[in-house]
């Protein structure tokens, strides 16, 4: 009779144990969420921005129901995910590049070359971003229950690696980037920099 209760007790945890699991993953791609032109209806989690784990960037795009068909629905909220994507790109190269250079820079280079370097960064990113921002696709749409159509752009860990190096390649050869500094140290910190971001 022991055995039995202990036998039924552990089923009991060890379910519940899965069942906890399932949510976690659940509220990892499928938060409670609902779509934004249909507000009582439930929609996937990355409508809400909430990310799946096992790509390296995504944006969400919308758009409205239209009489021209879903094949040209599906190029505007493809466009617009895209116009979000590149910008939050831009976005997490820069923060990576921040904190890199906050981390690594010299305390001798002199005051507001920090901040210039940072500029320069910031400029060839968005020169990068805006000539091509490859690989990205779309993941997955959904037509919401009044007509309108929502899809996920994004790309994988490797696509985003392969974007964000081609970042710190073009600011490499960036000479606007190197005129800055005056002395040796300085330029050898920028160059652990950049190689410090590629390790990423």
């Amino acid at each position: 009779m022991i055995k039995k209760t202990l036998l039924t007790t552990s089923l009991a945890l060890l379910l519940s144990a899965c069942s906890n699991n399932a949510t976690v993953e659940q509220s990892q791609n499928f938060a409670a969420c609902t779509f934004p032109d249909s507000p009582k209806d439930e929609a996937p989690g990355w409508v809400c921005d909430v990310m799946p784990s096992d790509i390296g960037i995504a944006a969400t795009g919308y758009a409205k129901k239209s009489a021209a068909g879903m094949s040209v629905m599906r190029k505007v909220a493809a466009n617009e995910a895209r116009v979000a994507l590149a910008s939050q790109f831009q976005t997490d190269v820069n923060n990576m590049f921040k904190q890199a250079v906050e981390s690594t820079m010299s305390t001798n280079t002199e005051d507001g070359v920090s901040e210039s370097v940072m500029e320069t960064f910031e400029n060839v990113t968005k020169i990068v971003v805006s000539r091509s921002l490859t690989d990205s696709r779309v993941l997955v749409s959904q037509a919401s229950p009044t007509g309108g159509l929502y899809v996920l752009v994004g790309m994988d860990q490797e696509a985003y690696k392969a974007n964000r190096n081609s970042v710190i390649d073009a600011a490499s050869e960036d000479a606007t980037l190197w005129n800055q500094f005056n002395n040796e140290q300085a330029a050898d910190d920028l160059v652990k920099t950049l190689e410090s971001l590629k390790q990423l």
